[in-house]
């Protein structure tokens, strides 16, 4: 069994991600969109298990439209993941004994609230930011005490309507506006001011009280669920418990609070990441793969060119496990020749595995050939102009005026021991016995093999057949 430092890191990560998944399906509002996607999965790798290539092909073709849709339904809560990804680094919190401090306080209030039936709703910031979520309020950032909170919530007051916003021992704001839940299952016919409570429970961390105005009833927003208290004794429970969580009363090492918490969660994700590598990583056994490998040749000093190159790849025997090969785009692989001080003539170069780009986690087994033979030379440039070739004869009638090539000349590269051998560029023969009128007509150029187009892009030049009536003898 081959397992390294690289896979230990590799089945981490991948534990770390399916730990984050299946919190997430706890907590998620959308729990059958999470099912949903689930079985596609399941049903796409069946479809590789038992190579059904329609189905794999549908999977593949709509696997854009797929991963849009899903960025599309879960948008709110990827950007809450990303946000949760930036506090990470936030593992100790000023306010970590503050709120056993004002627990009491708040929950002595609630219990008068709910006695006199006042309607009331109260917002604990856990550690995500509200900002984004919360519309409206007026600041206040008043310590906390049973005055304040009655006053606020008074039925007189203007801002009884609204939500406190509690921060550390600090009222930061009251009348604000929260999102209201879209799960009427949970809301049912509570009322807008639930609504709001279950809202902002589903979109943060944080701990929501809200009081019921006409029956006093105490319920707790919280990770997404609307929970009744029995007693304030319980209210005081919860709260604490949620301090305890977010804020931590004793200096426990971080690292033993993260191991402890959820570990019925953290060993099935340990679970289906050793599976999820046993299944799709784990390959005990070296296979051989062969490859056509361009070859590619750079720093050819200006005015040079290159001579009957035949070998324009090489076939590349590469050697590794499955997995590497199935990381491998072979498409990235090329041979790279310097010719940095190359001389007039036949060159010989071998090629070795330091000119071959490609993986290192592979090994280079063959290159096929390893010795190619190529042919430089220097070159001048030339402007040499276009003769344009006829063929058989015109039409009874007419005679020829003239002949003209648009352009007249091109200018090309040729090598300097074939320079006195070129003259003029000859175009493909124009038919003579088709024509007519005077017409204007594309005729391809016959390039000798020694000439290199200065513009490559041309070559064919624009012909005038200028023709014209014979005189009448009389």
């Amino acid at each position: 069994m081959s397992f390294g430092v690289s896979d230990l890191f590799d089945v981490l990560l991948i534990w770390v991600f399916i730990y984050s998944v299946l919190i997430w399906f706890r907590t998620t509002a959308s729990q059958r969109v999470v099912i949903g996607i689930c079985l596609l999965a399941g049903v796409y790798y069946l479809a590789k298990l038992f190579d059904l290539y329609l189905t794999q092909l549908l999977f593949r073709t709509l696997f854009a439209v797929m991963l849009v849709a899903v960025v599309v339904v879960f948008q709110e809560e990827i950007r809450r993941a990303f946000e949760r990804v930036a506090l990470w680094g936030t593992f100790r919190d000023r306010r970590r004994y503050a709120g056993f401090h004002i627990s009491d306080t708040l929950v002595e209030a609630v219990g008068t609230l709910a006695s006199d039936r006042v309607g009331a709703l109260i917002v604990i910031k856990g550690k995500e930011l509200l900002d984004r979520h919360v519309d409206g309020g007026i600041p206040l950032q008043g310590r906390i005490s049973k005055p304040l909170l009655y006053s606020i919530f008074d039925p007189h007051s203007p801002g009884h309507d609204g939500a406190v916003l509690i921060e550390a021992d600090r009222v930061a704001k009251f009348g604000a506006h929260l999102p209201l839940s879209k799960n009427p299952v949970q809301v049912g016919t509570l009322g807008t001011r639930h609504a709001a409570a279950l809202g902002m429970a589903e979109c943060s961390d944080a701990f929501v009280v809200v009081i019921s105005e006409g029956t006093g009833t105490i319920r707790v927003a919280q990770e997404g669920q609307l929970i009744t208290m029995s007693s304030v004794a319980e209210l005081k429970d919860r709260l604490e418990r949620f301090y305890q969580e977010k804020f931590p009363r004793y200096a426990e090492p971080d690292w033993k609070r993260y191991l402890t918490r959820d570990a019925r969660f953290k060993a099935l994700s340990l679970l289906l990441a050793l599976l999820a590598w046993f299944m799709f990583a784990y390959r005990s056994e070296n296979v051989q793969r062969t490859f056509a490998v361009p070859i590619e040749y750079r720093n050819l000093p200006e005015g040079w060119v290159l001579e009957g190159v035949t070998t324009p790849e090489a076939m590349v025997t590469l050697t590794g496990s499955h997995r590497e090969f199935n990381l491998l785009n072979p498409s990235s692989m090329v041979i790279s020749l310097d010719l940095n001080g190359v001389q007039e003539g036949m060159q010989r170069f071998s090629i070795s595995e330091e000119e071959l780009r490609h993986p290192s986690n592979l090994k280079v087994y063959r290159i096929d050939p390893n010795l190619i033979l190529v042919e430089v030379h220097k070159t001048s440039v030339v402007d040499l102009p276009v003769e344009v070739r006829t063929q058989g004869h015109l039409p009874a009638g007419l005679r020829l005026v003239g002949l003209k090539a648009l352009p007249s000349s091109v200018q090309g590269r040729v090598p300097d021991d074939q320079r006195p051998l070129l003259g003029s560029i000859e175009t493909q023969p124009v038919d003579l016995s088709a024509i007519t009128r005077t017409t204007l007509i594309k005729v391809d150029l016959s390039l000798p093999e020694s000439l290199h187009l200065i513009r490559p892009e041309l070559p064919e030049v624009q012909v005038t057949v200028e023709v014209a009536e014979q005189e009448k003898s009389r």
